[in-house]
């Protein structure tokens, strides 16, 4: 009996020695990159073959280098080493991998499933920021383990601004440091990201208007009187009258709304309700289904953003002194229209309406 308990176990422990054997020599994940490599390999023939005398020889030289390198690929681990917070004390490494481009290594396939997040640096917050999962596994069933594949799913953990914060709070932690504190991280200004990754919506100001027109009276008064004309007064101005496109643009960060550096256009002119709250999809959607207050959590979150002094520093207007002293132009255009209202409708000294300005 003993001796066909031993064979027994012996055999057991052979097989599961064979299983892990075969799985270190030929991992599920190799099979992912034989796959991309095969596939890679035969577009590099083909776009080889296509080649004809005129074409140039560093391009042909490329095109044989891609044949070699896809003919005898290197099969290895593919791996984001994020910047994180995590310590050994709680049980966690001290830094966070994402290994999901072992197995996901098409960049052009990966392009077009996330066509809506143009430009998304994977390299630096990897997948699992938005997607959820396990990162650092490397197996399909454990990768995938709590992920959400698709865009329905990860809207649907939107049930409070916890989510959104969680979000905002996982994603400046996987920045890298700037030394400079005028830098933008690497993938934006957080507050303007939903829970998908993807930049939210400006709703614009008559959506916000339409409720607290009544609920808010007075501030939206003030305002509606003041930053939200504010373009209307720049426009006016003889150095933004005679300046060019982009001497314009240093004018339309801080006096528009939603204004994009990289295509050089605005969502709305004039300093309105999203220009210091953010873009209104996020409270906006609370709001419309009953949950005023979590949407009033997201839309104060403002100091802790540095968004006032993202505009209201002094080098804002640094250009504006040299135009003036080139022309020798007279004229009070430093205590503007702007100064004049706000001295007159809230009865302050025109030094503090500059300084608002």
């Amino acid at each position: 009996m003993k001796r066909k308990l031993f064979l027994l176990f012996s055999a057991l422990f052979l097989w599961s020695s064979y299983l892990w054997l075969a799985e270190e020599v030929n991992p599920a994940w190799m099979e992912y990159q034989r796959a991309y490599y095969a596939e890679q390999l035969v577009l590099a023939q083909k776009q080889l073959g296509a080649a004809t005398e005129e074409t140039d020889e560093k391009e042909r030289a490329q095109l044989e280098e891609n044949v070699a390198k896809f003919s005898n690929p290197k099969y290895a681990i593919k791996q984001v080493l994020l910047k994180g917070t995590a310590t050994w004390a709680q049980q966690r490494n001290g830094d966070k991998v994402d290994r999901c481009l072992t197995c996901h290594m098409d960049e052009r396939k990966l392009g077009v499933s996330h066509r809506i997040v143009k430009e998304f640096p994977f390299d630096v917050y990897g997948c699992t920021v938005c997607h959820n999962g396990e990162g650092r596994a490397l197996s399909k069933e454990n990768a995938h383990h709590g992920m959400l594949p698709y865009r329905r799913q990860m809207q649907e953990r939107l049930e409070s601004s916890d989510t959104v914060f969680a979000l905002w709070l996982e994603f400046t932690e996987l920045s890298p440091e700037e030394t400079d504190p005028n830098l933008t991280p690497v993938w934006g200004n957080f507050r303007h990201l939903t829970v998908t990754g993807e930049h939210a919506i400006f709703t614009g100001s008559k959506k916000c208007v339409g409720c607290h027109a009544g609920l808010t009276a007075p501030h939206v008064e003030r305002w509606k009187r003041t930053k939200f004309t504010s373009f209307e007064r720049v426009k006016k101005a003889p150095d933004f009258v005679d300046g060019n496109e982009e001497y314009r643009k240093k004018c339309y960060k801080c006096h528009t709304t939603g204004y994009n550096a990289k295509t050089g256009k605005y969502e709305e002119t004039g300093v309105t309700c999203e220009a210091c709250h953010g873009p209104g999809e996020l409270y906006g959607y609370f709001m419309d289904i009953g949950k005023a207050q979590e949407g009033q959590k997201i839309a104060r979150v403002n100091s802790p953003y540095n968004v006032c002094f993202d505009c209201h520093i002094s080098r804002r207007h640094e250009m504006r002194p040299e135009y003036f002293e080139e022309r020798d132009t007279s004229g009070n255009w430093w205590f503007s229209e702007y100064s004049k209202l706000l001295t007159d409708s809230e009865n302050i000294s025109p030094s503090e309406a500059w300084l608002r300005e």
